[in-house]
């Protein structure tokens, strides 16, 4: 389903705090998100919104417990540190950051201490967000039922941040 066409008056998406600073210094403080109209996941409900590893509150909350419990065999982290780097990657073949940008946000994703993946709950105007909407295609979502979407170059003014617990 389009986003144009879900009713929800916003989205959803967590982000670690280093992804956001990164996205603020590196990038014009653009954000690339996955999101959801979708809090949480109840995957007991007939009606299938999204599966625990696409739902914002799950990866909130793994996240911030590995953060808190200083988990060195951590999952989410790795994950993030690797997306950290993808998204240099991308961001360096498309002409957005030269090479040196590029080697130091690998670097900083690297380095970067445990405390900095903090997680970020983003709550995002669905409307805003239309015109940095990407279709996800069903093979590379979480469910093949899942409402999931993509939001690339999307301003900060276009989401608030919150903080859980």
């Amino acid at each position: 389903m389009s986003l144009e066409d879900i009713k929800n008056p916003v989205l959803y998406s967590t982000m670690s705090a280093l992804a956001y600073n990164i996205n603020k210094r590196y990038y014009g403080d653009k954000h690339y998100m996955w999101c959801t109209p979708y809090f949480g996941s109840d995957f007991q409900s007939p009606h299938f919104t999204v599966p625990p590893s696409s739902s914002p509150l799950e990866i909130y909350n793994n996240l911030k417990k590995e953060v808190d419990g200083l988990d060195h065999h951590n999952t989410k982290v790795k994950l993030n540190r690797r997306g950290i780097r993808q998204g240099a990657s991308i961001m360096l073949q498309l002409g957005k950051i030269n090479k040196d940008a590029h080697d130091e946000i690998v670097e900083i994703s690297k380095i970067s201490y445990i405390g900095q993946f903090k997680p970020l709950l983003c709550v995002i105007s669905r409307l805003e967000a239309i015109p940095f909407y990407k279709k996800i295609e069903i093979k590379n979502r979480a469910n093949p039922l899942s409402y999931e979407y993509i939001l690339s170059d999307l301003p900060q003014s276009a989401f608030d941040i919150i903080r859980i617990g």
